[in-house]
């Protein structure tokens, strides 16, 4: 019986991608990099940005700068992030049923509340930021969801947008289900799913 859904945020949630996206072309185009934002897809579902070799190669000892900027710009537009279409409507449906809602992100807290006070959802009841671990995709941020859900793996599923998140709860033990958003589809996910519409309907079978 599922107990408890574990939720990504960015692409998942919310529709921050398409930001980011903006935000680190303008971003390369003030260091001096006409890059388009099509180039920088191939960063959605990345963790640290520091550690990411296409960005080294194309930013070199101006790295830390340009996340700066990317991370200033992006700041500036939270105000108007906006959910995912289904979104609202999925996470309200599980807290009626009593299902654990639990956000689990990369993201550092103080972003994270800036979103999530903004939406006119239930509150979560566990959430986990990037603080407390291993970006994604490594296990340690679904490690510790489990752990304070005090959960079998096989009473939660995981929804995600990207790989590295499917990559991620998988690690964790626990079954995934991807929503599309910008990233490719996984191989890994127990299912993946065109909107979130259709992750809610996945769920009740789960």
């Amino acid at each position: 019986m599922l107990k408890a859904v574990l939720f990504d945020l960015d692409g998942t949630l919310v529709d921050t991608e398409r930001l980011y996206l903006k935000a680190n072309a303008a971003a390369a185009a003030q260091l001096g990099r006409l890059l388009p934002a099509a180039a920088f897809q191939r960063l959605v579902g990345a963790g640290d940005l520091r550690q990411n070799t296409w960005l080294q190669a194309q930013f070199g000892e101006t790295l830390e700068a340009f996340i700066r900027l990317s991370d200033e710009l992006v700041a500036k537009r939270l105000g108007s992030v906006s959910a995912r279409p289904g979104a609202t409507t999925l996470l309200n449906h599980l807290h009626e049923r009593g299902v654990l809602l639990v956000l689990v992100t990369v993201s550092p807290s103080a972003y994270v509340q800036t979103i999530v006070t903004q939406q006119p959802w239930p509150q979560f009841d566990v959430t986990v930021t990037g603080e407390v671990g291993a970006s994604k995709p490594a296990p340690d941020l679904y490690q510790v969801a489990l752990g304070k859900l005090n959960l079998a793996p096989a009473a939660v599923v995981v929804v995600e947008d990207t790989s590295a998140g499917v990559t991620a709860a998988n690690a964790a033990g626990l079954r995934c289900v991807q929503v599309r958003d910008l990233a490719p589809a996984s191989a890994k996910a127990a299912a993946v799913l065109p909107d979130l519409a259709a992750v809610a309907a996945w769920l009740l079978n789960a």
